[in-house]
């Protein structure tokens, strides 16, 4: 059975994934970088950098300020260290979670909406029928992003992982795979649907979301990389209880366990995907309103 569950740490449907998958052009020599130090009341200190999971290896080598933090650094933070989950982790939960135990047809299984979307999208195929509508749109987004050449393998997570692991620093995780993958799985059939169908909708402007979150990555310009992050919820707001679960639920989560890292003598390099960075309700806006100094590098 074809079976393709991707990560987890996706925006609402397709832009999760998506706003953190880009490979970038050369930028101006005046551009800032997606890149923050905070530092705390009590002198703790932190680099926190917007993550790109799946990369280009155009990526590469990545600019002086981003190194140089990371070398100042005593302990690497990520999302979730993937490479330290036993093998069969992820296929574990996604055949307990993923698999449907509906007999029927994806397509059946979906409200008429969200039905017609699929049928006339090109990307239904018959292994869908085995899983659950939040995985069949894991599934989607990992195939378009990795036809337009998008690979985990040149990701930013990957990268500091490798390079934390071969200087022998310290790896923390602020989540764990129940907490990414749990949140679509805990979603009830209303939810899913409407995951799968934001998926559809969203997945046609590609080629021009790739070259927007390019362009504000690159220039380190968060206004217009939030900008563009939120827009689908206007467009659609019945997408809007899906962004509270995927995204703000985890800022607040990710940013207390921040806060206590701040706490400590330490310099932690922090890499999170960086649509968590974003907006008024980021992991950033939260730390700045409980009295930490954020500057961008």
């Amino acid at each position: 059975m074809k079976i393709r569950p991707g990560r987890a740490a996706v925006r609402v449907a397709f832009l999760a994934v998506l706003a953190t998958a880009v490979w970038l052009s050369a930028a101006p020599l005046w551009a800032a970088n997606f890149l923050w130090r905070v530092t705390g009341p009590q002198g703790g200190e932190a680099y926190i950098l917007g993550s790109i999971h799946l990369a280009h290896p155009g990526l590469y080598p990545l600019r002086e300020p981003i190194m140089e933090a990371f070398a100042d650094s005593a302990a690497l933070v990520v999302e979730i260290d993937m490479d330290g989950l036993p093998p069969d982790a992820v296929n574990r939960f996604i055949s307990t979670h993923g698999l449907s135990s509906d007999l029927r047809p994806l397509p059946e299984r979906l409200v008429p909406a969200t039905r017609a979307l699929l049928e006339k999208s090109g990307y239904y195929q018959a292994y869908m029928d085995n899983l659950t509508p939040w995985m069949a749109a894991l599934s989607i987004q990992m195939d378009v992003l990795n036809t337009h050449g998008f690979e985990p393998q040149y990701g930013l997570d990957k990268y500091f992982l490798g390079l934390a692991r071969s200087r022998g620093l310290p790896i923390l995780s602020l989540e764990t795979l129940d907490d990414q993958l749990g949140m679509l799985a805990d979603m009830d059939a209303a939810q899913a649907d409407l995951f799968l169908r934001s998926t559809l909708l969203e997945i046609g402007d590609l080629p021009q979301t790739i070259q927007t979150f390019l362009d504000s990555w690159n220039s380190g310009d968060v206004a217009k990389f939030a900008a563009v992050f939120f827009q689908e919820y206007d467009k659609y707001p019945e997408l809007r209880p899906l962004l509270d679960r995927i995204i703000f639920r985890r800022n607040d989560t990710m940013a207390a366990r921040i806060e206590g890292l701040l706490r400590q003598s330490k310099t932690h390099f922090i890499v999170v995907g960086a649509g968590h960075l974003a907006g008024g309700r980021s992991i950033l806006a939260r730390l700045s309103a409980k009295g930490f100094s954020i500057t961008q590098l």
